[in-house]
């Protein structure tokens, strides 16, 4: 796939934010509640508000089908934004009663009702057209209109009572009965905001029905705006005035979850959707929630520009003369290091920027780098002594590096009130990547990053000289050893010959029957592949099935192995009793703590087993060709024979929210609380004779 489509999340998918326990008990309140009542789902452009009430509206979908038990549901959609399009709020309005009429009367209702209906609503949108701008926003503004068609038999008046006989009629028809209506107004947000409030409660007065449940997509921001001109501007003093208003109109509030959603897994969902990465290790979870939530933030309509920007970076990459690939990156650090620097162009592009002009920001962003910027003008501002004193005194700003930052964000509001983060962001860089090889990562990435960038600079970074920039992606054995050697020069001996001979012993075992496999190419005709990038995988019809790779640490030389899980042996890690390997999960969770629903440790990649030798000493242990044979005859069953069976990040997700917010003592707790723990349990293998 390349690049991801800004829409809501479709009907019926999974929801990778992970927050159907809100969903959940939303739709629960809907179903049970008294009416008429106004749910109204507040959040940020791009929050997920369409998704959530996508998801509420399936969820109902599928009550009607499967549950006998409670009466059906009308559900009708409306897009206010579409209906607002070159006409007042009193046309928008008209618009939607019209709209929702229409979805009602699809019901078996009686035509005469129907045409007298239609009639009652074009004479009160010719009414409105004659109101224009006239009316007025506040409690008086539905009274006007109501004076105005006072005498005419169509008076709004009448139309709500008829729109109550309607809604009454279809609940107590033979067929095609409903207990409720559910009316969801979503795309308020796109309204100039003084139009979406005029709109908010002409709606309200109109449509306050018995059996109706409205649904409303709208901030409470977007309400503040657009009373402005009412109240003035918000304050403390004032304050009230809005929020009474709002309460007015909306009987249960609800917000976008945003700092619950599960921001690693959706960015790691979207990233595989675009096939931005293909190596060995997996990319660390809490490293990207990190980077996205100290720039872009959690905002998923960010996070897919994001996403978009990588994917057309990985396709100009593809390009490049000399190129050999689809631009699909095969080093862990590589790719976590584009993420991290298309995150800082994204949400602060004068920061990339100077990144750009000097990316060793470790011994090249000083006071004298920060003058060339701000020509000290920081220096003038009121109590800027002080706060410079203060903040070098703090572990955010003790570096040179960090008070030049410090500098430069202080001049701009927005910037200064998010400079602890961005300080934070750089540092990640030195925490988490080697320090000889993170400033060789940044400038590749910077230049590969150009293409995406906004900015209004005349010198945007160049494209680093061809031959800078390396793959980690190889041709041979041959190739990968040498590279392996180049890239930790610093031990001597890296990898050694037991190591090798582990490495040789895979590859024969492999290229043997009755795999037959070959080394990766356009050409390759056989099930079996091996490819050689940060480590040797072996792929099964391109699904990589194995993966095993060295690494060199002060303590030793070590391997990492790992494999698919079989669901056959409910997905247990293996113990090789002839080869004295132990296996264990690729990540744990552990230290379940009931009373502060707690864990420890961390989860992902749930389907692999994975194997640490610490450090390597080959004679150790008793691995051979048949070891190796059985291990992917194992993990090929695995792919091929219980695909389906194989348990998800989904499912461990459903059961740690169960654990984190489910009800104490219920069966849905209890169940899951067991399941975790069996899971994880350390001594839950299974032992097998090899």
């Amino acid at each position: 796939m390349v690049g991801i489509v800004d829409e809501a999340l479709p009907m019926g998918d999974d929801d990778a934010l992970e927050i159907s326990v809100y969903k959940d008990a939303l739709v629960e309140f809907i179903k049970n509640t008294e009416t008429p009542m106004t749910v109204g789902v507040q959040g940020q452009w791009g929050s997920g508000k369409t998704s959530l009430l996508y998801q509420i509206w399936d969820a109902i979908e599928s009550s009607n089908k499967n549950d006998s038990e409670i009466d059906d549901f009308k559900q009708i959609w409306i897009n206010s934004w579409e209906h607002s399009l070159l006409c007042s709020p009193e046309e928008c309005l008209m618009k939607i009663i019209n709209e929702i009429i229409l979805e009602l009367v699809k019901s078996d209702v009686d035509k005469s009702k129907k045409d007298k209906l239609s009639a009652g609503v074009s004479n009160i949108m010719k009414g409105a057209l004659r109101i224009g701008s006239s009316l007025t926003l506040g409690s008086a503004g539905v009274d006007v209109v109501d004076d105005i068609f006072s005498n005419d038999s169509n008076s709004i008046k009448e139309l709500r009572q008829q729109l109550t006989d309607l809604v009454s009629e279809i609940k107590q028809l033979e067929s095609n009965s409903f207990g409720k209506v559910i009316i969801y107004v979503d795309d308020l947000d796109r309204i100039l905001p003084k139009d979406a409030v005029a709109i908010l409660e002409l709606l309200k007065n109109i449509f306050n029905i018995k059996d109706c449940v409205f649904v409303l997509a709208i901030d409470y921001e977007v309400v503040v705006k657009g009373l402005e001109h009412k109240y003035g501007d918000k304050t403390p003093e004032n304050e009230w005035e809005f929020k009474a208003f709002f309460d007015k109109i909306i009987q249960l509030p609800f917000r976008m979850p945003m700092s619950s959603y599960n921001i690693s897994s959706y960015v790691l969902d979207l990233l595989q959707r675009i096939s931005f990465y293909e190596g060995e290790e997996s990319l660390d979870e809490d490293l990207i929630r990190d980077f996205v939530k100290n720039s872009i933030g959690d905002n998923p309509r960010s996070i897919k520009r994001l996403i978009n920007s990588l994917s057309l970076i990985q396709i100009v990459n593809g390009k490049q003369e000399g190129s050999n690939s689809d631009g699909t990156i095969k080093d862990k650090d590589e790719a976590l290091t584009m993420f991290a620097v298309v995150c800082l162009q994204g949400a602060y592009p004068e920061i990339y920027q100077m990144l750009v002009d000097k990316p060793n920001f470790l011994d090249d962003w000083d006071e004298k780098y920060a003058e060339n910027i701000t020509q000290k003008k920081e220096e003038q501002s009121d109590r800027w002594k002080e706060n410079f004193k203060l903040a070098i005194t703090t572990e955010n700003f003790d570096e040179k590096w960090e008070q030049c930052l410090f500098r430069v964000c202080y001049l701009n509001p927005k910037l200064r009130k998010e400079a602890t983060q961005i300080s934070q962001f750089l540092s990640t860089f030195i925490n988490e990547f080697e320090k000889e090889k993170v400033i060789t990562l940044i400038e590749n990435a910077l230049g590969q990053a150009a293409v995406t960038s906004v900015g209004t600079n005349n010198n945007p970074n160049i494209r680093p000289p061809k031959g800078s920039y390396k793959r980690h992606y190889n041709d041979g054995y041959d190739q990968w050893i040498e590279r392996i050697k180049e890239d930790n020069s610093k031990f001597d001996n890296f990898p050694n010959e037991d190591q090798k001979n582990l490495f040789k012993i895979i590859i024969d075992t492999i290229k043997d029957a009755p795999f037959n496999a070959e080394d990766d190419s356009p050409n390759a005709k056989s099930d079996y592949t091996i490819k050689y990038a940060g480590g040797l995988s072996i792929y099964f019809k391109g699904k990589k099935i194995f993966s095993i790779w060295p690494s060199a640490k002060k303590a030793g030389f070590e391997v990492f192995m790992e494999f698919y899980k079989n669901p056959k042996d409910d997905n247990k890690p293996l113990f090789l009793k002839k080869s004295g390997i132990q296996f264990t999960h690729l990540r744990s969770l552990k230290d379940f703590d009931i009373e502060k629903r707690e864990y420890k440790g961390s989860y992902g990649f749930v389907s692999w087993m994975s194997w640490v030798s610490c450090p390597f000493i080959f004679n150790d242990y008793n691995l051979t060709k048949d070891t190796f044979k059985f291990i992917f005859e194992y993990s090929t069953d695995a792919l091929v024979n219980y695909k389906d069976e194989m348990i998800t990040e989904k499912q461990i997700a459903e059961h740690i929210e169960n654990f984190k917010n489910g009800r104490k003592g219920s069966t849905a707790f209890n169940n899951s609380i067991d399941f975790l723990r069996n899971h994880f349990d350390e001594n839950n293998i299974k032992e097998v004779d090899h």
